[in-house]
């Protein structure tokens, strides 16, 4: 089992994972047909593809994946910036998402030792948002679905949890 202190940050991490689901959809949603669009749709697939290995996750080690009302109204508040200022909030996320990062690497060092290709996705999977977030405020945007498709195709039907292959849904 994993330590308290473990469980305590990859609770803040299912928290972050479940803000990132919501306000990136809303995200993917109002920006449909925009050229802007195509980054929050793929972020959302990465979303997408999370969810089955945090909740094996979450269930193997006794949490729930459900977001609390503080997740989903900053999720809501985040989600409706205006659209004039999306460029500034991205760049504010991707500047937050690279401090993130530093500490979800000492979280992963807390993890159980039986764990480690889940947390070794763990840690992968937020490499590849800060990749598609630098690509995007480079304007690199044709290259984003490319690179996350790479992605998904390495960490397709891998094992994440001892014993628990990702479920057929999320291929």
């Amino acid at each position: 089992m994993p330590s308290k202190k473990f469980i305590k940050g990859f609770r803040h991490e299912l928290a972050n994972r479940a803000f990132a689901f919501m306000a990136v959809g809303r995200m993917a949603e109002r920006l449909a047909g925009d050229k802007r669009g195509l980054f929050w749709k793929t972020y959302l697939d990465l979303e997408i593809f999370n969810r089955p290995r945090y909740e094996a996750a979450a269930k193997a080690w006794g949490l729930g994946v459900a977001p609390g009302i503080w997740t989903k109204l900053k999720a809501w508040a985040v989600s409706s910036a205006p659209k004039v200022f999306l460029g500034l909030l991205l760049k504010v996320v991707y500047s937050e998402t690279l401090k993130y990062m530093e500490w979800l690497r000492d979280l992963s060092k807390e993890g159980p030792a039986d764990s480690r290709a889940f947390l070794d996705y763990m840690l992968a999977q937020e490499e590849m948002q800060i990749e598609m977030m630098r690509m995007a405020l480079q304007g690199r945007d044709a290259e984003i679905v490319r690179f996350a498709d790479e992605f998904f195709l390495k960490y397709n039907g891998s094992v994440m949890t001892p014993g628990e292959p990702v479920s057929r849904e999320c291929v």
